[in-house]
């Protein structure tokens, strides 16, 4: 809480009047700041005045989630007739669901440049910021704070400096909401048209001491006054002080000598406050609108560069002060350069007429009641006999009621005398029949139906379970959104610290995606790992608690990728995986782009790894084109052959006929004389001819004839040799052609 007193005693902004940095010890009781503490005290007083009734709600909300449910005059009454007061918390596992939808599906994020030039110190600046939610548990803290805001419809979150000896310098912690009270005028989620907001812890005598050795006599003053435990109640209400109180009673173990010896502890109030005075801040340049900071390097070269100029306007200026009801603790502006409050709240719900927050308990806690009555009442009327009877039906009323109660009792009655037992337990049934009824409401009215909490319904397919865990789920939507803007908010703050406090050479461990270390180094003088000289962007990614619905699209992508071509499928399949949850999920994705040649959509230039890839595939792409033409080339040799080899038997053929031609006349000759020898003995003819059949002799359309057929033949041969050829050659398998990554330009 005093991290700021102990760390710095400087502000970072300029030494402007009339609010002077950190003043010193006896300035605290000058006019002007007494006058201020009065205004302090006055706002913290109003607050409380006008959000006590809300708080006291509040803490009532609280105690139903932890089945406090009956107030005690009522619990009283019960016991006095003999009725348990049961409770059955419904409310509590309704709760439980939300808080553990956000548990288990926290919200990643990145810093994202303002300038291209700027992308390494962004990438240093998001590895920096996880470690620090590592180290300062920040996931932890915000599910916390979140549990608060569901419960009672605001939870704190606190984002600062710390003494650096043991820890780190920055530090994000949970603060409870019992604790805070902040300007009710304020309309905005992030309280940034806040005037003021404050902090009430209680401290020990010895340790404020300690802390602040010359306010001594205020700080003893304040024992006496109503800061003490014993005058609870004016500076204080039941929410903020009742553990406190709880603390300083003394029960019935402790003798009376150990209260005169209580704990002494004073009331120390933490309050942030905007003021107005004339401040410098910077125009032009990447931090224009941010006030100057002198012992900044990148304010102090935009100005001396030119791009930027210092401007002298009015500024509502943070300022902090720690006081009690007696005086002033500290007092100066603000050590934080973002110049906003160092806690952010988690809404829930916003009632209409005052602003005033509420959480989902609040809407049911009618019903919860309801369903307690109802239990007991119907476990009464099990659990007791009701007798009517007529006047001197037994002989002895003590005798009868000991044995009516027990369940084998026999019991003797006058005759014509009526005696009724166990009268209206049937009215049980109609009040277990409304408790379920209410049961059910709370499940319409808070959204978490059995669907979501897994319970067996009358919904018989998967589809019907799943639209009615998506309605359930909208219902809930309101309380992640508010959790979403707080962390962006959160955020922003933590990288302004970051931008501001982390000027010096580190080295820092994180983990990657599967749990290795990897180790990260900044501000060692290289500017890709300078992050004090830019300035960058928080930006949450997509909410993880849609997971269920980022499910149910990933499964219809994937049904459509089974209905598209192979080659369609394969270049979408890096999309799909990318929308969904499983583990190592970036390095799936990477990998499958890696095969496939696609790049990621949101990167902006290539990295060294993938125009190393990108490289080598061309390099194979090169060889396969050079080995694919010069199979090409062995195709178009072979058909050459194969069309030489078919030339020179066409020209044998040629030849043949050439040799032929110079017997055919002694042929033709022969044939006349043969012809005149079958004119004159026709009968000789058919012997002739099976006689030249024997001889080998053929005829010279047989022979033309016999010459078409072997050429065809052979032409039919190369056709098939050549078709064969190209469906091997397209049946290799292929890689397809890398993507080209974009050079990077010179000078880049």
């Amino acid at each position: 809480m005093f991290e700021v007193s102990a760390k710095r005693t400087e502000s970072p902004v300029p030494k402007i009047e009339p609010a002077k940095a950190a003043p010193k010890p006896n300035d605290l009781d000058s006019e002007e700041l007494s006058r201020l503490h009065g205004a302090l005290l006055d706002y913290y007083a109003r607050e409380l005045d006008r959000q006590n009734e809300n708080r006291l709600e509040q803490a009532v909300d609280e105690d139903f989630y932890d089945s406090i449910q009956w107030r005690a005059e009522d619990a009283k009454v019960l016991k006095e007739r003999g009725q348990a007061p049961i409770v059955y918390n419904v409310i509590a596992s309704t709760v439980d669901w939300v808080l553990g939808t956000e548990k288990r599906g926290r919200s990643d994020f990145k810093v994202l440049p303002r300038r291209k030039e700027d992308g390494k110190p962004a990438e240093k600046k998001t590895a920096l910021l996880k470690y620090l939610s590592d180290v300062n548990r920040t996931p932890f803290h915000r599910s916390r704070s979140f549990e608060d805001s569901v419960k009672v419809g605001i939870g704190w979150l606190e984002d600062g400096i710390q003494d650096a000896d043991d820890e780190e310098p920055i530090s994000s912690r949970y603060e409870s909401w019992r604790n805070m009270l902040w300007d009710t005028a304020a309309t905005e989620l992030d309280l940034s048209d806040a005037r003021y907001l404050f902090r009430s812890k209680w401290v020990d005598l010895d340790i404020s001491e300690a802390l602040f050795p010359k306010r001594y006599e205020v700080l003893r003053r304040s024992l006496s006054d109503s800061d003490s435990t014993y005058f609870i109640g004016q500076y204080g209400d039941e929410a903020m002080d009742s553990a406190e109180y709880a603390n300083e009673t003394s029960g019935g173990l402790r003798p009376a000598s150990y209260a005169q010896n209580h704990r002494q502890r004073v009331r120390i109030i933490e309050g942030w406050v905007r003021r107005p005075v004339m401040a410098s801040r910077l125009k032009g340049g990447q931090f224009s609108g941010d006030l100057f900071d002198p012992s900044s390097p990148g304010h102090v070269e935009q100005v001396n560069s030119g791009q930027a100029q210092l401007v002298e306007k009015v500024t509502m200026l943070m300022h902090v002060a720690l006081f009690t009801s007696a005086g002033l603790l500290w007092f100066s502006p603000t050590p934080y350069r973002h110049n906003r409050f160092p806690f952010t709240p988690i809404w829930a719900y916003r009632r209409g007429r005052d602003g005033m927050p509420y959480g989902m308990i609040r809407r049911l806690r009618d019903i919860q009641e309801d369903i307690n009555k109802r239990a007991s009442k119907a476990l009464a009327i099990l659990s007791s006999n009701k007798v009517i009877m007529d006047e001197g039906a037994v002989d002895d009323l003590d005798e009868f009621e000991e044995e009516v109660a027990k369940p084998n009792a026999i019991i003797v009655k006058k005759a014509d005398k009526e005696l009724k037992i166990d009268v209206d337990r049937d009215l049980s049934q109609w009040h277990l029949e409304l408790m379920s009824r209410s049961i059910q409401m709370i499940q319409q009215q808070s959204g978490v139906t059995d669907e979501l909490l897994g319970r067996t319904t009358n919904a018989q397919s998967g589809i019907a379970v799943q639209r009615r865990q998506e309605q359930g789920s909208l219902t809930t939507t309101k309380l992640f959104d508010n959790l979403r803007l707080a962390s962006q908010v959160q955020g922003e703050k933590q990288l302004s610290l970051v931008e501001q406090f982390m000027s010096e050479e580190k080295q820092f461990r994180i983990t990657n995606m599967r749990g290795g270390p990897e180790f990260v180094t900044v501000n060692d003088g290289l500017p890709e790992n300078d992050i004090v000289r830019t300035k960058a962007d928080y930006v949450i990614s997509d909410a993880d608690w849609r997971a269920t619905m980022r499910q149910a699209a990933a499964d219809q992508l994937m049904e459509m990728l089974t209905k598209l071509p192979p080659e369609v499928a394969m270049t979408m399949l890096d999309l799909v995986v990318e929308n969904m949850d499983l583990p190592n999920r970036d390095e799936i994705v990477k990998r499958i782009r890696s095969i496939t040649g696609q790049r990621d959509p949101d990167a902006d230039e290539p990295t060294q790894e993938e125009m190393v890839q990108a490289e080598q595939a061309q390099k194979a792409q090169a060889v396969q084109e050079q080995a694919l033409q010069l199979q090409l080339r062995g195709q178009a040799a072979q058909i050459a052959k194969t069309e030489a080899d078919t030339a020179k038997i066409g020209a044998q053929i040629a030849d043949l006929q050439s040799k032929l031609a110079g017997t055919n006349v002694a042929t033709q000759r022969a044939a006349i004389d043969t012809a005149q020898t079958a004119a004159v003995a026709p009968m000789l003819a058919p012997v002739a001819d099976q006689i030249l059949n024997e001889a080998g002799f053929v005829s010279a359309p047989e022979q033309q004839q016999r010459a078409l057929e072997q050429s065809a033949m052979q032409e039919a041969m190369a056709r098939q040799q050549v078709a064969q050829q190209e469906q091997q050659a397209a049946q290799q398998p292929q890689e397809p052609p890398a993507q080209m990554a974009p050079q990077p330009q010179p000078g880049a």
